[in-house]
């Protein structure tokens, strides 16, 4: 190889080395102070689309848990009413059986009565008062201040908890991808149907629900019959549906630990590589260093030939 002055080949391969070197290096102190492996498209498009993706599963995943927790925490609320009302029921039951019984003098009947009418009232209050965030959650409406109608038919009260591949339902169609559950308040009253009935929510306007007489009272007892059972048919309906709930919950926590663990494979930084990277690339940042300083040091040869000349 010629001694050339004008071109120092050796200088620019080491200045070149040193600027991918350092270009490494500059790369993982990134990584390292950042946490991630991609901090940049450029580090990897397909990765950052990948992981970009997922963290918005993630985060809609975890809001939909909070949906559930809300939705249940609604369903407790209705089930608490549903028990106390149950309670008063029973003591309705109680009071229509000593009201029929003919040890009972027309007086005594008229001081059950009262009782009875109270307690009718407070049933109403508790089904008319039941609410979460301002829905009405036993007399079957959706609005904050609804007219009690004997035959309305709202919409169902309806709790998004996440996508479609989480949690089927019979109610979606192709249309509308995104899972629904749906809580059906509208015909949570203890009615049976005709016109000797005891509703929740309108039993004080129902006519004959009086025990003033043994024969009203005889009647009441096979109508809070009609109505405890279906009372109880509501609580299972909400217990069942509180317990598909929690278990949407537990699967959503392991949706969302699942995609999170794929997320931070992809995207994270693996420490022990990195800071491997960062020894071996400040090695060579040092080495390439002490090798273009030599490298610099070979115009001074043909300097000094020159002053041989002389």
């Amino acid at each position: 190889m010629g001694l050339r002055i004008r071109t120092n080949t050796q200088s620019l391969n080491a200045q070149r080395h040193m600027g991918i070197t350092n270009a490494r290096l500059t790369s993982t102190m990134e990584k390292l102070s950042s946490g991630h492996r991609i901090n940049k498209a450029a580090d990897d498009a397909a990765g950052l689309a990948i992981a970009t993706s997922l963290e918005s599963d993630v985060r809609s995943l975890g809001q939909a848990r909070r949906n559930s927790q809300d939705a249940v925490s609604m369903l407790q609320v209705a089930e608490g009413s549903l028990e106390e009302i149950t309670n008063i029921v029973t003591r309705l039951k109680e009071v229509s059986v000593q009201a029929a019984s003919d040890t009972v003098g027309q007086k005594e009947r008229g001081y059950l009565n009262q009782e009875f009418m109270a307690l009718k009232d407070e049933v109403d209050r508790i089904a008319l008062n039941t609410d979460y965030n301002g829905t009405r959650l036993l007399i079957g409406s959706q609005a904050v201040s609804p007219e009690l109608l004997k035959n309305h038919n709202p919409s169902p009260l309806e709790m998004q908890i996440g996508k479609d591949y989480l949690v089927p339902s019979d109610s979606l169609d192709a249309r509308n991808p995104v899972n629904i559950i749906r809580i059906d308040f509208s015909q949570m009253s203890a009615a049976t149907e005709g016109p000797n009935s005891l509703n929740i929510g309108n039993s004080a306007n129902e006519a004959g629900t009086r025990i003033d007489n043994k024969a009203d009272a005889q009647i009441s007892m096979a109508r809070i019959d009609s109505a405890l059972e279906r009372i109880s048919s509501y609580r299972a309906t909400i217990g069942a549906a509180q317990n598909r709930l929690i278990s949407t919950e537990r699967n959503l926590g392991v949706s969302i630990e699942n995609m999170s663990a794929a997320r931070s494979r992809i995207i994270d930084a693996d420490y022990a590589h990195e800071t491997a990277d960062y020894t071996q690339d400040n090695i060579l940042m040092q080495a390439g260093a002490s090798v273009l300083t030599q490298a610099n040091q070979q115009p001074n040869v043909a300097l000094k030939l020159l002053q041989g000349l002389q």
